[in-house]
This record gives C-alpha cells, structure tokens and sequence, in this order.
C-alpha cells in the first residue's frame, strides 16, 4: 500500500511490522517452505507484537485496530514469508474476528484470549470435498440434542488444521434451507470425535 495512502498510525504499524518481517520472518521462509514445518517462532513473534490482537476488543485481549490496519500487516508479513501471512489471516480473520463478530459473549471470553495470545492457532472448516467452497452443497450437519449439537460430516482443505486447536465450523441445520439453514459453531482439539487426516510421513 502506498504510504502517501496511509495514516501516520498505519505508517508507524508498517514500518513496525516490515522491520520484524525483514529480520525475523524473511531469513528462515525458504527453510519453513522447503520442510513443511509449522512457524511457531514466527507465530511467537507477531503474538509478541500484538498482531494476533489487531482488531479484536480490548476486554477480550485485543488491541483494537481496523481492517486497513490488518491489511497492512498482513502486506508486510507477506512480503516477507507467504507461509506464515497464509496461517496469520486465517487465524485472526476467519477465526478470532469471526467470533468476535458473531460469538456469544460467553464465546468471546473463553476462546479469543488465548488465540490474541498465540496460545492456540485457530481455523475455519468451510470447505468439504464433494461441496468445494459452496456452502449451499455442504453435507455436515448440526443436530440440536439434550441442549448440545451433534456434528456429522467432514471438512477438507481447511488452513492451519494440522495444528489448530480452535475451529470454526459451518454445518447446516437444514439442508433444505441451502445457506439459510446454516450455524456456525465453535469446537475445540480433543472434543469427542474430532479427528484429524494422519498425514504421510513419506
């Protein structure tokens, strides 16, 4: 983005964020690219700067911040390692800002804190092989029982599910609603029947 287009806060969060990506990210993104290794020291580090916070409220760990704000960092963290801006957006937007913006406070409270921390790594499970991306086609489903929901089915191609521990999941209610009968709900590693693909070591 064009600095005659920025904020004097927009500059100083680029600047910020370039000097990071420039020393800590760039050096070791062949390495993460060529072994397929998760970066947690680069996780670690934009934690440590508050960008796992950018834009979620303050009484729930976050800085605050808007979405250009987001889009600068995520500019920078780009330029530097591809990876790592991948698994930054996907955590903090489709994940962390998603239960911001339609979370229960409850929700808001339990989840968010340790993912602005860099605690957990959060996803979000759209995607479903016979479905791609189109919600309306989904086949997992969310059946209310004794006050809890029962999810059935399997997401594919999900972002940061090998290692996340928060996932925000889309399952209809009611296919026959197409994406009107769709709920999202929040699940966490080691509930009951969550399971994950074994990847191949070979």
């Amino acid at each position: 983005m064009s600095s005659e287009l920025l904020s004097e806060d927009e500059l100083l969060l680029r600047n910020t964020v370039r000097e990071f990506a420039d020393n800590e990210l760039a050096p070791h993104a062949a390495h993460y690219d060529e072994t397929g290794e998760f970066p947690w020291d680069n996780i670690r580090g934009l934690a440590d700067l508050g960008l796992l916070g950018l834009g979620i409220d303050e009484e729930h760990g976050g800085g605050g911040g808007t979405v250009r704000q987001i889009a600068v960092a995520v500019e920078e963290i780009a330029r530097a390692c591809a990876a790592t801006s991948t698994i930054y957006i996907a955590h903090l937007s489709l994940c962390a800002q998603f239960i911001q913006m339609f979370g229960t406070e409850g929700q808001k409270r339990q989840f968010l804190p340790p993912l602005v921390r860099g605690e957990k790594i959060g996803a979000f499970a759209l995607t479903e092989l016979e479905a791609g991306s189109d919600p309306a086609s989904m086949t997992t489903t969310a059946t209310r029982t004794n006050g809890a929901y029962r999810l059935n089915g399997t997401k594919t191609f999900i972002t940061n599910a090998m290692e996340a521990s928060t996932f925000v999941v889309l399952a209809t209610m009611d296919p026959t609603l197409r994406t009107r009968g769709i709920n999202a709900l929040v699940l966490e590693k080691g509930e009951p029947g969550l399971r994950k693909p074994e990847v191949p070591t070979t």
